[in-house]
């Protein structure tokens, strides 16, 4: 199942396990829901922050990328 949900970025976390980048979110959805996920570098966009609207894609319920809203660089 795939599919994608608007969200804000609440929270964003850089960090590195042996050395390999990753980033930490915490999402909050419109439903005011929130949500966080640990996810590499390649599946997120440089520079994000907190505030910032985002797409937030999912594969069977776990978010898989996040992607800047179309129009934004």
């Amino acid at each position: 199942m795939l599919g994608e949900r608007d969200a804000v970025v609440a929270q964003v976390e850089p960090y590195a396990v042996h050395g390999s980048p990753y980033v930490r979110v915490a999402l909050a959805f419109p439903d005011h829901t929130f949500m966080q996920a640990q996810l590499g570098t390649e599946s997120v966009p440089e520079a994000l922050v907190v505030g910032e609207p985002v797409v937030v894609r999912f594969a069977m319920n776990v978010v898989v990328g996040i992607e800047r809203r179309s129009g934004r660089p």
